[in-house]
């Protein structure tokens, strides 16, 4: 009979399953469990092979469900053992939900197997049917720290939070998640395995995510030598020009006439800075600034479109800026040296990303000049700027 073919095919695969359980690199303990579940089922299956009990449909459908779920989990503990660790963390949720769904239809494919004509004993039915209920009420999640670490990943991408210190915090917390060493050369491998991974991906989908992801750890200092770093800076600098671009007309808020940094659409599609729409709801405004619709004030959606080109044309003009300076700043006016410095700090205290820029344009031996410069406005701005320069940046130090 098909059906006691299958069967066969189900215990060598559980057999195959077990073994390979060993090697996985994620989730030790789950597949050991889901593992434990099986080899108590083999002996059940072993039992009404040799009983050869008589086809039906609901034993049929049974055995199919059977063979399709332990095939799948099989197939899991196969991409737990071979693909990266990193790949294998942030998917820790999927893998997880995977293992649930196998467990649950293992589960309910033996409550249709036929146990009260199977020869088996009475005391044997209740242990299954125990076991059933256990298999049933099986919790696979995401451990604690990977659920950090995936919430950190999902906020990076969601504020698009590309910073490196927070890239460089993300990383270690990987590190620890995934029990290797924090060696920058341990770290650059494992990111290269993933990255490779994704490479390979067929699903598109994922791979956009995936692509995020990478964008996000890349920021970090294990990612790139400081080689490479330079090569990628020089590259996106030289391709930008020598002057900076004026705003675009929709880059303003019809409020406030500045530049916006939290671009909301409002219920009429019109686009302010948020703190500027909300004052003015606040006010006992009801209706929109511009075309005087009747808004509904708990809609303000977040323009991310708008707010990344906003991104994008500050990063540009930044970048142009600090390339520009380094000459002024050399240039021996103690005026144009006092404002250059007094730029190039408050530049550095915007962001991270910024403090980067400025170490690839080499401007620390420049600065470290001026710390014997009469002035003592100069050399307070040099100090507090070098001092953000190396902070939580071993190339800079």
């Amino acid at each position: 009979m098909a059906s006691l073919e299958a069967i066969s095919q189900i215990i060598d695969t559980v057999s195959e399953f077990v073994f390979a359980s060993d090697n996985v690199l994620v989730k030790k303990g789950s597949f050991k469990e889901l593992g434990d579940y099986l080899q108590r089922i083999a002996p059940i299956l072993k039992q009404l092979r040799k009983e050869k009990v008589s086809d039906s449909e609901t034993f049929n459908n049974a055995i199919e469900i059977l063979n399709r779920e332990i095939k799948d989990a099989k197939k899991l503990v196969q991409e737990c053992s071979k693909k990266s660790k990193v790949y294998l963390l942030v998917n820790s949720r999927t893998v997880a939900k995977r293992l649930k769904h196998n467990t649950s239809e293992i589960s309910r494919a033996i409550g249709l197997l036929p146990l009260a004509t199977s020869g088996l004993s009475a005391g044997t039915i209740e242990e299954i049917e125990r076991l059933r209920d256990n298999m049933q009420a099986a919790e696979f999640k995401a451990a604690v720290s990977e659920e950090e670490i995936l919430d950190k990943i999902e906020l990076g991408i969601q504020e698009k939070n590309f910073d490196r210190s927070y890239a460089n915090d993300l990383l270690l917390l990987i590190a620890d998640a995934l029990g290797i060493t924090k060696e920058r050369s341990t770290l650059k491998k494992e990111l290269e395995e993933f990255k490779s991974e994704i490479e390979n991906e067929k699903d598109r989908a994922e791979a956009i995510q995936m692509d995020q992801i990478i964008a996000l750890l890349e920021r970090s200092d294990a990612a790139s030598s400081t080689r490479e770093k330079e090569l990628k800076y020089f590259a996106k600098r030289d391709s930008l020009g020598t002057q900076p671009l004026e705003p675009l007309q929709s880059f303003f808020c019809p409020i406030t006439r500045d530049v916006m940094d939290d671009p909301v659409e409002t219920s009429s599609g019109q686009t302010f800075e948020r703190s500027a729409i909300e004052k003015w709801f606040a006010e006992g405004n009801k209706t929109c600034p511009l075309s005087c619709i009747t808004l509904d004030t708990s809609i303000l959606r977040p323009n991310k479109t708008l707010k990344q080109s906003i991104e994008e044309w500050k990063d540009r003009n930044t970048v142009i800026t600090i390339a520009s300076m380094k000459e002024k700043i050399q240039s021996g006016d103690e005026v144009g040296v006092l404002h250059c410095l007094q730029t190039l700090q408050g530049l550095c205290e915007q962001k991270d990303q910024h403090r980067e820029w400025v170490v690839l344009e080499n401007y620390i031996p420049v600065l470290i000049q001026f710390l014997s410069e009469k002035n003592r406005d100069i050399r307070n701005h040099v100090l507090v700027i070098l001092c953000m320069l190396v902070k939580d940046n071993e190339d800079a130090k």
